[in-house]
Formats: C-alpha cells, structure tokens, sequence
C-alpha cells in the first residue's frame, strides 16, 4: 500500500496534555472517516492495526456505537424478522 504524509497544526497546551499525541492523531483521523462513512468498519480496524473485534470494543471505549442504523432501518428490519 502506498502512504501519504498528512499533517495538521494544533495548539501546544492541547498536545501537552495528551499521553501520546502521535496515536492520538491518527486515531481521530481514521476515527473521523469512519463516522463521516469514507471507510469501513473493517477499513478503520485495519488502518489502526486491530481485529474487527479490537475495533468494536476500541469504540466502546470511546463510548462510539458502531451499529448505526436509523429508527427506520431497524424498524424494517423487525418487520422482516416477525414475518419469518
């Protein structure tokens, strides 16, 4: 895989306070295209280096829900489920 070098500028006093700005980074980066939908939940896992089931349990942690059907969607799916 080809990579690309991205960089962004943030306040000192911010990256003081965390314990390891470089992970941080690149955890909200790859964090942010999978809740914007750009990747994958399989896509994300892979790009930080953790199983599938890493991943899910990493966005617990981050209190991030990785089921993110609408009211409808999970609606239509009960509906199909009680027809069986």
């Amino acid at each position: 895989m080809s990579t690309v070098e991205v960089s962004f500028v943030m306040p000192k006093d911010i990256i003081d306070d965390l314990d390891s700005p470089s992970n941080f980074g690149y955890q909200s980066f790859v964090l942010g295209l999978f809740l914007d939908e750009e990747i994958s939940l399989g896509k994300a896992a892979k790009l930080l280096n953790m199983s599938y089931d890493e991943f899910i349990d990493f966005l617990g942690k981050k209190k991030i829900p990785y089921f993110r059907n609408t009211p409808e969607e999970i609606n239509e799916v009960l509906e199909k489920l009680n027809s069986i």
